[in-house]
């Protein structure tokens, strides 16, 4: 049954097992109908014969046997008996011989002939009502019988026909059961049909949504949302790839060309001057490649988070304000207070290094890098004097390969990633990255990690800047003129 179950569809199991439960219900209801209608009527009948009784009573009481021999208002079919303390018949309604042994008190009636469930095979006996009478000062049982025939012709009838209706009932309920489930599930038979046509190449399809509040609509609602993700997805993949591409042309056809000048030299004189140029393009193919990585895992879930430890941020940000960079005029400034994290100390410091070059590269002459605890989290701001980012474009930066305007990439910038490997290690870490207007007129991007434990307390670094120069503590300038550290004055 089982497998005969498995091979057919949702609609058949449906009607099944609603035709099953209707017939089940019918079944159950027609025992209870017949029980409810039997008790019913044997009721109705000891009360008739217990007040016939009382009326042959009354009667015998007032006029004595005489008074039976005319009309003692018993029912059609009812038999009326006196019986006397030996059992023997003294007046009968009907010929025959006496219906009760029962020799019930003065004033007691008793009743027998009653069962608790009804029998269909056998004819039952009368239900007999008797009571205890005194006439002539003898003790004398009185007894009303009245048969149960048509009680049981109507209970017999009642329940054939719920029987015979039963099957008729069951299968319209199949029936009606297979159209309702064949019209509720045709929606998703669509949505079946439409998902099924869909391919990874041809993503824009569709599944029609039946504008209903049901458990349907939602289901197509939903569906259609996977689709707008995945095609969206597949979106961003595509560009991702064709972006990578682009990027990774330039420096492939810049190492060709100076391959093509050196392979042109028969001197080789022209390789001493080629070397710094394909060593740069060499190093930029290459942190293209290590960025690319980097979101591809991150993609796949696949980051190595087993070098996570204790790291102070405190000190990566001191680190990272004091790294020798390219002579400019921008000078790098550094705000911290002991803030302790659990996470992997080259992913954090990849964090801070990406931000404080994009900062670098779009400040007009300054750069501010802080660190401080809030409540349970530790948040880093790195802060530019530069152009800053329009408010419409402030989540955008983050996406791969967006630059904005050339305001903010002086030099070229990078190749779009920075940002996006940014926040893609930052929640790696449980932690988030915003961007908003700095004080200092540019963009101030604001990273929010999770405590991990204080971090011990510090003298020069607690509430102030840490000192580079006895003359000024609290102000440590990186001079990117110079190259060196220097004290802002």
């Amino acid at each position: 049954m089982s497998r005969i179950l498995l091979a057919v569809g949702m609609r058949a199991k449906l009607a099944v097992a609603t035709m099953a439960i209707v017939g089940l219900a019918l079944v159950m209801g027609t025992g209870i109908v017949s029980l409810a209608l039997y008790s019913a009527l044997t009721s109705s009948l000891k009360t008739q014969a217990t007040a016939q009784l009382q009326a042959i009573v009354d009667l015998v009481g007032r006029e004595g046997l005489e008074g039976l021999n005319g009309e003692t208002g018993a029912e059609v079919g009812a038999v009326v008996q006196l019986i006397d303390a030996q059992g023997r018949l003294l007046y009968g309604s009907r010929p025959g011989a006496p219906l009760t042994t029962l020799h019930p008190a003065v004033g007691q009636v008793l009743v027998e002939g009653i069962t608790p469930l009804p029998t269909l095979k056998d004819i039952p006996g009368p239900v007999t009502a008797a009571t205890g009478v005194l006439i002539d000062d003898h003790p004398v049982t009185a007894v009303v019988a009245l048969p149960q025939v048509s009680q049981r012709e109507a209970v017999t009838t009642v329940l054939k026909l719920l029987l015979l209706g039963t099957p008729v009932i069951v299968l319209a309920s199949g029936i009606i059961a297979w159209w309702l489930i064949s019209r509720s599930l045709r929606p998703v038979e669509g949505i079946r049909r439409t998902v099924e046509s869909i391919s990874s190449r041809h993503l824009g399809a569709r599944v029609p949504v039946s504008g209903t509040d049901d458990e349907i609509g939602r289901l197509a609602l939903t569906m259609n949302e996977m689709l707008d993700r995945l095609e969206r997805g597949r979106r961003q993949q595509n560009q991702f790839v064709a972006d990578a591409s682009h990027e990774l042309r330039s420096p492939l056809a810049s190492l060709h060309t100076a391959l093509d000048m050196g392979a042109g030299d028969p001197s080789g004189q022209r390789w001493r001057s080629l070397a710094p140029v394909m060593a740069t393009e060499t190093h930029r193919m290459e942190r293209l490649v290590d960025d690319l990585l980097t979101l591809a895992r991150g993609d796949a879930g696949t980051v190595p988070a087993t070098r996570w430890r204790d790291v102070d941020l405190d000190d990566l940000v001191v680190e990272e304000a004091r790294r020798p960079r390219s002579p400019g005029r921008v000078e790098v400034t550094f705000d911290v207070r002991p803030a302790r994290v659990r996470g992997d100390r080259l992913q954090l410091v990849r964090v801070l290094r990406n931000l404080a070059d994009n900062a670098v590269r779009a400040a007009t002459s300054r750069v501010v890098l802080s660190v401080a605890p809030e409540g349970t989290q530790a948040v880093v701001r790195v802060e530019d004097d530069g152009p800053g980012i329009p408010a419409d474009q402030r989540e955008r930066v983050f996406e791969r390969f967006v630059r904005l305007d050339e305001a903010r990439t002086r030099d070229g910038g990078g190749s779009g990633l920075g940002l996006a490997i940014v926040r893609e290690l930052v929640a790696l870490h449980g932690g988030s990255v915003a961007v908003d207007r700095s004080g200092l007129g540019g963009a101030r991007f604001t990273i929010r990690l999770p405590l991990h434990r204080q971090a011990p307390p510090e003298e020069d670094s607690i509430g102030q800047t840490v000192p580079a120069a006895p003359d000024r503590p609290g102000q440590d300038v990186l001079d990117q003129d110079t190259g060196g550290l220097s004290t802002s004055r």
